[in-house]
């Protein structure tokens, strides 16, 4: 890359940071990923992760880049979309950085999903990761559906899934409800089998460590364990509500995005599934081109 000024794209969630630096054909260049930057979540500690993503995505687009390298750093343009920067205490922490870029623009990840989803054209997503919502792209309008975070909210996310097989885990360990497939596997998969044990190592777990026994759940149900079974339907059916609200919305197609988005598809109804479409371009390319407001 001989251009001297960088543009990056930063798609910033509650398990990974990913950056993406395109070149002057607005075509990807190089990538970089580092930790957690849910800004609502775990505040100013996201914003090294942001820059920490910005350098490697540099370095692996050829930019002959040092660890935190002011110098290339103050040529990079970023333009970011993180989980939780819409909150009213985010945003102001986001507002008030003083960053080392050339200039640094925000939204939610939400709305960067969404338009680079269907490149800016109206159209739906459904976000299914460590989180979990739907939302519409209506103009540059972006109207989000359930979400609302993982204490009150994010119902059918993976850190919603985990939470409720522990939940179930719990219980089973009380003698209210028998030893099922399911909390067998969420104790192995934490090492527990007390449930003092499990508050001791989750009454102050983050929604990544949740996150992280989902699939355990997606893999009883397959297994026949009505439990497990219970779970995934109630947060299927869940995530199916919101779909259609966000489609109806904006008179578009679906979308289906983050980690989970594969593992959800087979349990969505027939009328949802015929709508969903390939993403057209990444999140990261969504933060490049979310219009000015």
């Amino acid at each position: 890359m001989n251009n001297q000024q960088y543009i990056a794209g930063v798609d910033g969630g509650g398990t990974k940071c990913k950056a993406v630096v395109f070149d002057e054909n607005g075509e990807p260049a190089g990538e970089g990923i580092s930790g957690p930057a849910n800004v609502a979540r775990i505040g100013k500690e996201a914003l090294p992760a942001i820059i920490r993503s910005v350098l490697l995505a540099l370095r692996n687009a050829g930019v002959a880049v040092n660890e935190n390298d002011a110098a290339v750093l103050a040529k990079c343009h970023v333009s970011a979309g993180l989980a939780g920067a819409t909150v009213k205490e985010a945003a102001e922490l986001l507002s008030q950085w003083k960053h080392p870029f050339a200039s640094f623009r925000f939204t939610s990840d939400l709305h960067t999903a969404l338009v680079g989803a269907h490149g800016g054209e109206n159209g739906a997503v459904l976000v299914a990761g460590t989180g979990s919502c739907a939302a519409a792209l209506c103009g540059n309008d972006c109207i989000q559906y359930g979400g609302h975070g993982f204490n009150i909210g994010d119902k059918g996310s993976g850190a919603w899934f985990g939470r409720e097989a522990v939940r179930h885990t719990l219980e089973a360990l009380d003698g209210v409800l028998p030893v099922s497939l399911l909390s067998e596997a969420v104790c192995a998969h934490f090492s527990a089998d007390t449930t003092r044990e499990f508050v001791n190592k989750l009454n102050y777990a983050q929604p990544a460590e949740f996150a992280g026994a989902a699939g355990l759940v997606f893999d009883c149900a397959e297994n026949g364990d009505v439990y497990a079974s219970d779970i995934v339907r109630s947060g299927t059916d869940y995530l199916s509500s919101i779909a259609r609200i966000a489609m109806e919305k904006s008179q578009g197609k679906l979308v289906l995005s983050g980690g989970l988005a594969g593992t959800i598809r087979p349990f969505l109804p027939e009328d949802i599934r015929a709508k969903i479409i390939e993403a057209k371009y990444g999140p990261e390319w969504g933060a490049v081109h979310v219009r000015p407001d």
